[in-house]
């Protein structure tokens, strides 16, 4: 059936325009909201980075604050040790030594007490203007700890509720060690809760955003606005501690908080002198219902226009479909559409890399050659090409060069016939085939060693071929028919001489 016919029937002048329209108004409509929907996409995912950033900086200024924080007290604790060190233990005047920790208070307002312990738990010394009778603290976590490590370090521990006050209190103690390194007791200071309570709270956040300040083994400090009964909470299990923080001590990142498992926006960092981490998160549902609300203005007018063009399309459809009922077929027509006919007819039968004739057609010369000799007792021949490793030269070179290197090839085959009867094809892959009509034997024979030895002059480098000369080669088989023989043998004798040809080590003809 001709393109005419196919494509422009009489009756129906103008239905490839009717297609032509909706389809213009399909990609619109879809290009529009591909569009849309890419710069609210990109706008969305700016909006995350800008949030990750705005955490992972809030993280930071709170991690360095908490360090700031520790380091006042240790300072602080370094001062009571060194007054300490200056005299013997058993001669402390506990009274002057309360007095310099009441001063030492004073300065600090982070502090809720400072504290003299001995070795078995007994208090010494505070800054607290009543000691309670009868309290010993060497049950207490950080008592065990000093007690444990000779280290001269100082130990932040978990929170605890202070037995003067009932307050819930950060303890950050040192050791206390006699002339021999034994353990002579303690030096406590805590730290009110409180205190980072009253300082996170000038921050705003959302009330499904969270700031959290946490020890190194990631035991809760204090999470903001969570209630007191997250604090001590460990979150050994979270995203935060099983993954992000063995990579690096800072950063940022989406995931769902250990906290109460709401997915959040994080920015994360670790001070560097103490063992804590500050995560600040985001409640990333919120950050996307308010992000939204501010794009709604923008959706609703994309939207109308998405709407706006696909009514103009229908109606344009329409116009064409009544006009095409009054409207005469545009002269010339026909000629276009021949030539249009014999474009496509050539397209089908030509191999679009190399510009030879394609299997089909090489199907259809190799069969009408066959006939023609028959009728006229002429031979034909066959030559069946391949080239040698062409799989090992695709996969150093890869296919591009693989492209280039069949396309030279074609070219070289195709400037050595010069009959009209003569034809080159690309039968498939990295094969080639002649056909020559009127050629006996020792004619093809002498082709197939023309185009082996023209391809080898070529010197196309591979050094993976298992030929000699590290170069592109080629095999050929060869086949002739004097008597009438069907396409399908002639095929069959050039393909098993092809086979001899390899078999013998490749880059020769074979018979």
């Amino acid at each position: 059936m001709s393109l005419r016919s196919k494509t422009f029937p009489l009756n129906k002048p103008y239905s490839s325009l009717v297609r032509n329209v909706l389809l213009f108004c399909v990609l619109l409509v879809v290009a529009m909201a591909g569009s849309t929907a890419w710069t609210l996409r990109e706008d969305w995912q700016r909006t995350v980075n800008q949030t990750e950033e705005m955490a992972v900086n809030l993280s930071l200024s709170q991690a360095r604050q908490a360090q700031d924080t520790m380091l006042q007290t240790e300072l602080a604790l370094r001062e009571v040790q060194r007054d300490l060190q200056e005299h013997s233990l058993a001669e402390v005047n506990a009274a002057a030594l309360s007095q310099t920790m009441r001063t030492l208070q004073t300065r600090l307002p982070q502090l809720h007490g400072l504290f003299y312990y001995d070795a078995q738990g007994k208090w010494i010394a505070t800054s607290a203007r009543h000691v309670p009778a009868g309290i010993n603290n060497s049950d207490r976590e950080y008592f065990r700890y000093h007690r444990d490590n000779i280290r001269d370090s100082v130990h932040i521990g978990p929170v605890i509720r202070s037995r003067s006050t009932g307050d819930l209190v950060i303890p950050v103690s040192l050791r206390v060690s006699d002339a021999m390194h034994g353990f002579s007791g303690i030096l406590l200071a805590t730290v009110s809760v409180d205190f980072f309570r009253r300082f996170y709270s000038y921050y705003e956040l959302g009330k499904n955003d969270v700031l959290v300040l946490m020890l190194a083994d990631s035991t809760v400090l204090y999470a903001r606005p969570k209630p007191d009964s997250y604090i001590g909470k460990s979150l050994s299990g979270s995203h935060l501690f099983r993954q992000m923080l063995l990579n690096a001590d800072r950063g940022s990142g989406e995931w769902a908080a250990a906290l109460d498992g709401r997915r959040r926006i994080f920015g994360f960092a670790s001070a560097e002198r103490y063992p804590l981490v500050v995560a600040a998160g985001y409640d990333e549902h919120t950050l996307f219902r308010h992000w939204l609300r501010s794009h709604l203005q923008d959706v609703a007018l994309s939207s109308a226009l998405l709407i706006s063009v696909l009514v103009l399309g229908l109606f344009i459809v329409r116009q064409a479909r009544l006009s095409q009922r009054y409207q005469e077929r545009l002269v010339g027509l026909q000629g276009e559409l021949a030539a249009a006919n014999h474009s496509l007819d050539r397209l089908a039968h030509t191999d679009s890399l190399t510009g030879l004739a394609n299997r089909r057609l090489f199907d259809r010369f190799l069969h009408d050659a066959l006939h023609t000799g028959v009728e006229d007792t002429f031979p034909v021949s066959l030559i069946l090409i391949d080239v040698d490793y062409f799989k090992r030269y695709n996969d150093k070179y890869g296919h591009v060069m693989g492209d280039e290197c069949l396309k030279k090839i074609a070219t070289t085959l195709s400037s050595m016939t010069q009959r009209r009867t003569d034809s080159v094809a690309r039968y498939g892959g990295e094969e080639f085939a002649i056909i020559l009509a009127g050629a006996d034997e020792a004619q093809a024979i002498s082709m197939a060693r023309r185009a082996t030895e023209a391809v080898a002059r070529l010197n196309i480098p591979h050094v993976l071929t298992g030929v000699p000369g590290l170069k592109v080669t080629l095999s050929a088989g060869c086949s002739t028919a004097h008597t009438p023989i069907g396409s399908e043998q002639l095929i069959m004798q050039a393909d098993a001489a092809l086979y001899r040809a390899k078999a013998g080590g490749r880059n020769q003809v074979g018979t």
